[in-house]
């Protein structure tokens, strides 16, 4: 194998942060927002310890990432009804700002697939989440 999959992963996913970053610039939200605001709609309530986990994030970025989000109001934080943690929530805005960004961000994917010419997309999420559970 002449090529590590670590560097070639970290490659395409720092080209990938810039070509989606870029598209979304106009927005106000960056794909990492965009990230977190998708996977609370996809998956309702959740606790930002578990929300950094399903996002592979560490903790204090996540909290870093989603204060502008909470300023907004596109995301709501409360405390969890026991315990310590606490649990984001999207709220009407969260909604709204997702469907203003998501044609950016489409734009961007079709872009993504129509040079990459992947045929098989499917597949190759597969192997992106076989890598991604590789950490638990």
């Amino acid at each position: 194998m002449d090529q590590c999959i670590f560097t070639a992963v970290r490659k395409a996913n720092r080209v990938l942060f810039r070509h989606y970053q870029d598209a979304l610039s106009e927005t106000g939200v960056s794909i990492v927002q965009l990230s977190i605001l998708r996977a609370l709609e996809r998956q309702g309530p959740l606790a930002l310890s578990r929300l950094a986990d399903d996002l592979a994030m560490e903790r204090t970025s996540l909290y870093r990432t989603i204060e502008p989000l909470i300023d907004s109001g596109a995301v709501h934080v409360e405390s969890a009804l026991t315990g310590k943690s606490k649990v984001a929530k999207l709220t009407v805005e969260g909604l709204s700002t997702i469907e203003r960004v998501m044609p950016f961000w489409a734009k961007a994917q079709e872009r993504v697939l129509n040079e990459v010419a992947l045929t098989d997309v499917p597949n190759f999420q597969c192997t992106l989440n076989a890598i991604a559970k590789l950490s638990t």
